[in-house]
Formats: C-alpha cells, sequence, structure tokens
C-alpha cells in the first residue's frame, strides 16, 4: 500500500513538474510543442505556423532545453497522454 501511494506521490509531482514546464514556454513554443506531439515535421511546422525552418529549429532547441530531453520523440514520449488535439490542422 504505501509503495502505491509513493508511486502516486512521484506521479502528481512529475505531472507538476511537467505543467510548469509547459508554463514556461513562450506561446509560440508552445505551439511548436503541441505539433512536434502531433508528429509535424519541421517543413510542416513551418508551414503551418508560416515561420522559417531555422526558427522551428531554435524553438525546438529551447523546448528540448526546457523539458530537459535530448530529442523529439523523448519529448512526445514525455508529454504522452496530453491532448494537443486543439493544434491539430489539415496538413
Amino acid at each position: 500500500m504505501t509503495d502505491m501511494l509513493s508511486k502516486s506521490a512521484i506521479s502528481q509531482r512529475d505531472a507538476h513538474s511537467l505543467y510548469l514546464c509547459w508554463k514556461s514556454l513562450s506561446p509560440r513554443e508552445q505551439e511548436v510543442t503541441a505539433l512536434i506531439c502531433l508528429d509535424y515535421t519541421n517543413a510542416e511546422i513551418s508551414a503551418q505556423l508560416n515561420i522559417t525552418a531555422n526558427t522551428v529549429k531554435s524553438h525546438t532547441h529551447q523546448i528540448l532545453v526546457k523539458f530537459r530531453v535530448h530529442n523529439r520523440p523523448e519529448l512526445r514520449k514525455v508529454l504522452e497522454g496530453w491532448d494537443f488535439s486543439a493544434w491539430e490542422r489539415s496538413r
């Protein structure tokens, strides 16, 4: 029983930590994060947001640093279960 409670506490702490990371992102970084999690490519993000591919790369780098992950698949794994459907647009 104690083990289940500690796992729950850790899970809640992790969720809060992720939320704080999310809130530390600029609105544009939040958009890029959402599109990354929706499996958009840099080119698709660039076209969707009307920004250059280099800007997408710059935002992506900052996002990875803030979430303390190394790549896009790790970011998607960390944010697995988050609902980014509000950002979904036809490609």
